[in-house]
């Protein structure tokens, strides 16, 4: 469009797996609690539960800060 100016930026180049490998899918959220043997690890799923509540706890009062500023 204008001389001496470069073109637009090039978009990234994406990895291209080998043919006949396909790429794993993401992994969903109840597998990230399961034993290598695909059964359910309950005791991560427990201590998981009990840090989201910790951080809950500790979040509640700044959110409700932050919303009661906003009305």
């Amino acid at each position: 469009m204008y001389p001496g100016r470069p073109g637009p930026p090039m978009p990234p180049n994406r990895p291209v797996p080998p043919q006949g490998h396909q790429m794993n899918p993401r992994p969903n959220l109840l597998s990230q609690f399961q034993t290598p043997d695909g059964k359910l690890d309950f005791e991560k799923i427990a201590v998981t539960a009990q840090q989201m509540n910790r951080i809950y706890s500790q979040a509640k009062p700044i959110i409700a800060e932050f919303i009661k500023k906003k009305r």
